[in-house]
């Protein structure tokens, strides 16, 4: 929590922030934006029951995953909200997901997620609305919120060349999370469901800054894959996620 204090603190004087690339919408999504959130519809179908809602990363434009998730949209009908927050800092805006759940006719249910610190406060925000939520999914995040008890599924995806998010900050904090499930491929999350589990995924030749579409990020190492291949992966990891969770 200190590392996450700090941050906020060098952001708000530094007033840096990452803004997304160009974003190229799939013409089968309807975009509604708001100065809360920016949701992506399916545009012609009803989405189904289970939608998603998403933290940035730290000083990242919500912007910047439009692109990264529209296919969970277009291809797999899900509601995807990607919520804005203050100074580009899901930490100043923690619960911001739970205030806007209601709003979207149709969802029952929501998976909530986020990148690096949006995914320490999508964490946060599961903590404190337990019964909001049907799933968590973070992409090169922790939780410094006690879930270790939550009886619903997580997934937690990282990139092996990521050295802005800090792997020991995961390994001091994996005992927040359900039991550990390491993955290597698709088939080896089991169809049965991970109710109870987080399953960890190592993402080969990914980073920390392709998890967004921002381009590249202070610090980050050099990934050898491209952004396109390591966003693929997140989408087809989470998407089986979803189906073996029956969410």
């Amino acid at each position: 929590m200190k590392r996450i204090l700090i941050l906020v603190i060098l952001c708000g004087y530094f007033s840096c922030s990452y803004l997304p690339e160009d974003v190229n919408l799939n013409g089968a999504i309807s975009m509604t934006e708001t100065p809360d959130y920016i949701a992506l519809s399916p545009a012609s179908v009803v989405p189904e029951s289970t939608g998603i809602m998403f933290y940035p990363g730290g000083l990242v434009d919500a912007h910047a995953y439009v692109e990264p998730l529209q296919d969970l949209v277009s291809q797999d009908n899900r509601q995807v909200v990607i919520l804005k927050v203050a100074a580009n800092l899901a930490i100043v805006n923690n619960n911001k997901a739970y205030r806007f759940s209601d709003d979207f006719e149709g969802i029952s249910d929501w998976v909530i997620g986020g990148h690096s610190l949006g995914g320490v406060v999508a964490c946060m925000d599961a903590a404190a609305h337990r019964e909001a939520y049907t799933g968590l999914f973070l992409l090169a995040a922790y939780s410094v919120s006690d879930l270790s008890d939550w009886e619903a599924p997580v997934i937690l995806l990282t990139g092996e060349f990521d050295v802005v998010g800090n792997p020991g900050d995961l390994m001091e904090n994996e005992p927040n999370l359900p039991p550990r499930l390491d993955v290597a491929t698709l088939a080896d999350i089991p169809a049965t469901g991970t109710a109870g589990q987080t399953i960890y995924h190592d993402i080969a030749g990914g980073n920390h800054s392709q998890f967004g579409a921002y381009g590249a990020q202070a610090g980050d190492g050099e990934a050898t894959i491209s952004a396109a291949a390591q966003q693929a992966e997140v989408r087809d990891f989470l998407r089986t996620f979803l189906q073996v969770n029956n969410l």
